[in-house]
């Protein structure tokens, strides 16, 4: 049953209706954009519907840990009853309303979706009460990158950071401060130049967005692109761009810019998020496992990862991440980078980065990538965040509303 059409334009049932499809799969940021975007929500309701879909994923280990002691097989339950279950328990533990506002509201949800579970779901709501637990439980991340992360970086506390509220990040281009001003909405200057922090109004609601004077961007991601330091006119390729998010700055600060990727899907995506910034570059479609016939003296490979980095605004990702998987991917990686350092001409700069925080996608191949090409050096740089670590490139330490990054600069030989 698709909760969201049976239960109205409630922001629990949006919610509810979000969480079912995120959990057969989907992506919880485009499935509730989408979700927000049909529906007559408004101010505080859409606030609620956000709060509740990315606070109970973000917390889903610690959520199921607190209703476990009041059910014998959830397992067994329907899959909207089981969401609901813990929609409430976030609604009362993390948001504190009061039972008899949030108790009620998803027994009426349940009775709705399941009648004879409406019972279950009062007695067990009214129950649930915080719980003690080993601390990869209580910030709902998987142990293996827990304990991964504490021997890494001696220091696993970061991970907290990921269960709080995403802020809305944007690279603002040229106009947009005043635009936003003439708008009233409000912002906070970001730490890297060009991004900005919003509050209130949805993104795609503003003049700003639809005139392109903004584009959504986390400022760990705009860094990639501006450690690349290429001047105006420069050709750069930006490899593996997907949409082209950060061949977006390089463009708007002049560079000629060349965009690879291997979905032509994200490339369409890009091409007509270009139009509405009023920007141009050009996009072709490759496996970049294998040679390009493109060279630069400016390479920026912003390879596919785990996405570790991004559990804040990607929840999801850190229920179906594998032990294996860094690993895994990291070989993908290497070959991508074999392919950006065929690109890159003698004495260019080559500009390797992931959003993830895992050895082996981050120091493993850039120390495996330079063990086997000693005309590439490493190039240091200065970073405008907490460091997780600064070693061989540098991790971004995923706070104050930050990706978790991994960045490292080298140069080509002469």
């Amino acid at each position: 049953m698709n909760a969201r059409q049976s239960q109205g334009e409630g922001p629990r049932a949006l919610a509810l209706g979000v969480l079912e499809r995120v959990g057969r799969g989907k992506y919880l940021e485009p499935t509730l954009d989408l979700a927000l975007e049909k529906s007559k929500l408004k101010g505080p309701d859409r606030g609620l519907a956000t709060q509740l879909a990315y606070g109970t994923m973000q917390r889903l280990h610690y959520l199921d840990h607190v209703l476990a002691p009041y059910l014998k097989s959830p397992e067994r339950l329907p899959e909207p009853v089981r969401w609901i279950l813990r929609l409430g328990a976030f609604e009362k533990l993390f948001l504190r309303t009061p039972d008899y506002a949030a108790v009620n509201e998803w027994v009426e949800l349940a009775k709705k979706v399941s009648p004879r579970h409406g019972g279950l779901v009062n007695a067990v709501l009214r129950k649930a009460a915080p719980r003690e637990a080993p601390p990869w439980i209580r910030e709902s991340v998987p142990k293996f990158l827990y304990d991964h992360w504490r021997e890494f970086f001696g220091d696993a506390g970061f991970v907290r950071h990921f269960n709080e509220p995403p802020p809305l990040w944007v690279t603002a281009f040229p106009g947009a401060e005043k635009a936003l001003q003439d708008e009233g909405v409000q912002y906070e200057t970001g730490p890297v130049p060009g991004s900005l922090k919003l509050a209130g109004s949805p993104l795609r609601a503003l003049k700003a967005y639809r005139r392109g004077l903004v584009q959504p961007q986390n400022p760990a991601s705009l860094f990639a692109a501006q450690l690349l330091e290429a001047p105006p006119g420069e050709r750069v390729l930006d490899l593996a761009g997907g949409a082209g998010l950060k061949a977006a700055w390089l463009a708007a600060q002049g560079a000629r810019v060349t965009s690879y990727d291997k979905n032509p899907r994200r490339q369409e995506a890009g091409r007509k998020n270009f139009q509405r910034l009023g920007l141009s570059v050009d996009f072709k479609t490759a496996d970049l496992t294998r040679p390009i016939p493109d060279r630069a003296a400016y390479v920026l490979l912003d390879a596919p990862c785990t996405g570790t980095g991004t559990f804040r605004h990607h929840p999801e990702l850190r229920y179906r991440i594998q032990r294996g998987d860094p690993e895994e991917t990291s070989r993908l990686q290497r070959k991508l980078l074999e392919t950006a350092a065929r690109a890159t001409l003698p004495g260019g700069r080559l500009v390797y980065a992931v959003c993830s925080l895992t050895g082996p996608e981050g120091e493993g191949v850039v120390r495996a990538f330079l063990k086997d090409h000693p005309e590439f050096e490493p190039e240091p740089f200065e970073l405008p965040f907490p460091a997780l670590k600064h070693d061989l490139g540098a991790y971004v330490r995923p706070e104050d509303g930050l990706d978790g990054f991994y960045y490292a600069r080298l140069r080509r030989k002469a």
